[in-house]
């Protein structure tokens, strides 16, 4: 008798800690109320990628909200004619305050303000970078813990041709451009991983050329890219000696 009772004791114990393992892996699926908290949960998840574009603006009176983008993936004259601009509009100030509870406010903004064809409401981060990596626009506000996805996708700068000094018999046939940014959106696109990070620099003290350091975190070797990052500060203080001298 003393052994079941010890054995039900267990189980429920057992139980209780799996419940609350679950719990608490449920709720860090889910976006924090707090709005700097989740900007900085994705800057982080994304290694301050320098091509993330976030604005921040103030809803009504006092409710802070930030609008996030990766700049080559996105249309940034739908962010803002059909985001931004609806947003920040004197008429939905005046009724955006007459809301109390940020659930109100978010459901008004999805119902209401943002005037773009598709929108769609994301609750787990998963989904939150999933977006965010396929071109479409967040917008989230402090005090709820859900996500607004709006089909914002950009494109590129020049249409994309098959490159002729490295002919691929299979595999995609699109080769890299003369613009950064156009190279950019093609890695983007062919991997949609979070740990895909960009680094931009300039080298050159006269031409201020851009250039792009991108790498998968956890599979590229750390040492090698900070020796990457190393000699290519060497050339730009090369160049720039040799103009001194």
């Amino acid at each position: 008798m003393d052994y079941w009772n010890r054995f039900r004791r267990y189980n429920r114990e057992d139980k209780e800690r799996n419940q609350k393992r679950m719990k608490k892996s449920n709720e860090s699926d889910f976006f924090s109320i707090n709005l700097h908290d989740n900007i900085q949960y994705i800057k982080k998840l994304l290694g301050n990628s320098s091509d993330i574009i976030i604005r921040e603006f103030v809803l009504g009176s006092s409710t802070q909200a930030a609008v996030l983008y990766i700049e080559e993936l996105t249309n940034q004259e739908s962010v803002n004619e059909f985001i931004l601009n609806s947003l920040m509009s004197k008429a939905d100030k005046e009724i955006f305050d007459r809301f109390s509870l940020s659930q109100e406010k978010f459901e008004f903004l999805y119902e209401h303000s943002v005037t773009i064809g598709e929108v769609e409401v994301l609750k787990d981060k998963n989904s939150v970078i999933l977006s965010l990596l396929s071109g479409e626009s967040l917008l989230i506000i402090d005090g709820c813990c859900n996500a607004l996805a709006c089909n914002t996708p950009g494109g590129d700068s020049r249409s994309i041709e098959e490159p002729s000094s490295q002919v691929v018999i299979r595999g995609p046939k699109d080769g890299f451009t003369e613009s950064i940014g156009t190279n950019v959106s093609l890695v983007r696109r062919r991997i949609k991983s979070p740990n895909l990070w960009l680094e931009r620099m300039k080298v050159g003290h006269v031409t201020q050329t851009s250039v792009a350091i991108m790498y998968i975190k956890g599979i590229a070797n750390d040492e090698i890219v900070e020796e990457v990052k190393s000699r290519l500060n060497d050339i730009q203080l090369t160049l720039f000696w040799n103009l001194k001298t």
